[in-house]
């Protein structure tokens, strides 16, 4: 992983050599709120600027991301080799026979020819139940033990047919990485994990950082918008925002409280993916580029480090492949 040369690098050149822009807009949004214009969104993210978009199978909102990526691109605001897009293989199609067709259902969803980075969504499968994406029996989560190592070999035959540019995974654990990089053929180019001041995850940057595997923080500012439902008591990042430290950076730096944790990340050449729906705030964190914390900042900012996660798949915590020890 090499950072792009600039007076402010704003990609980062994954291990592969294809660029990544650092600053994407996530698209999850929880299933149980108003589903507000995904596409919309994209459209203003575009517009903004953005240039890297991600997106998942899980989230069902693929048809509504590539109606936008179409309309910017009809407008001539973009065309496709400007965006980087990526998605995901869902955890309900890590067998060998379902791993292209996951691709295939995201990409006719996004209308596109191909993505420029996929990735294994969880190193946890889960059987295929009809459409379910968390198939339930019994009351309890039906988990499947296809091993990730067999479906990274699927991964790296989507790379070679040209279908997805750079593949990678999400929510790998040190241990697991160790494992996959000895054993594939094409490293992952990407871990892309939880992030932000009060979950940093040392051992498992650190690692990335000095194997090549390039780092996308997602819930960068803490997931503020989960239901109550998904709240984890007074362990949650969601107040982060709120937290004195950042607050206070803020006001002196006179930007948000939200401008101030995506830069942390961005400083540290970690891409970021801030979920948005308002135009504003989709517009706001385009000026993540124009200024810099202090190291005092910085190390402030590290020292609110409480291992506090937003998203740990509970559920799952019996699996041998469970990645949020």
């Amino acid at each position: 992983m090499e950072v792009q040369e600039e007076a402010e690098a704003r990609t980062v050149r994954l291990s592969d050599g294809n660029l990544m822009p650092l600053l994407g807009l996530g698209t999850w949004k929880p299933s149980k709120l108003p589903r507000a214009s995904m596409q919309g969104a994209v459209e203003a993210a575009i517009a903004a600027g953005f240039r890297h978009i991600d997106t998942a199978f899980g989230y069902d909102n693929e048809a509504e991301v590539g109606r936008a990526l179409q309309a910017m691109t009809r407008q001539g605001v973009i065309r496709r080799q400007d965006v980087f897009v990526v998605s995901k293989l869902w955890m309900t199609h890590h067998a060998a026979e379902d791993i292209p067709k996951c691709l295939e259902k995201s990409l006719e969803d996004l209308q596109l020819d191909y993505l420029d980075l996929y990735l294994m969504h969880c190193p946890v499968g889960l059987k295929r139940i009809e459409d379910q994406k968390f198939p339930v029996k019994d009351g309890q989560l039906q988990t499947s033990d296809v091993d990730y190592v067999e479906v990274w070999r699927g991964m790296e035959a989507l790379r070679a047919s040209g279908r997805v540019r750079s593949i990678g995974v999400s929510n790998f654990s040190v241990l697991q990485l160790q494992r996959l990089l000895a054993l594939c053929r094409v490293p992952p180019a990407v871990n892309q994990v939880e992030l932000h001041p009060y979950l940093l995850q040392t051992e498992l940057t650190t690692f990335c950082r000095s194997n090549d595997v390039a780092l996308v923080a997602y819930s960068p500012l803490g997931s503020p918008a989960r239901p109550q439902e998904m709240i984890r008591g007074d362990t949650d990042p969601k107040g982060l925002q709120e937290e004195p430290v950042v607050v206070d950076i803020a006001r002196r730096l006179r930007r948000s409280p939200a401008l101030v944790l995506l830069r942390f990340h961005v400083q540290q050449k970690t891409a970021v993916i801030p979920k948005s729906d308002k135009s504003h705030h989709i517009l706001e964190n385009t000026k993540v580029f124009d200024f810099r914390l202090s190291e005092d900042d910085m190390q402030a900012l590290r020292s609110l480090d409480r291992g506090w996660r937003a998203f740990t798949l509970p559920e799952a915590k019996s699996h041998p492949y469970y990645p949020f020890h």
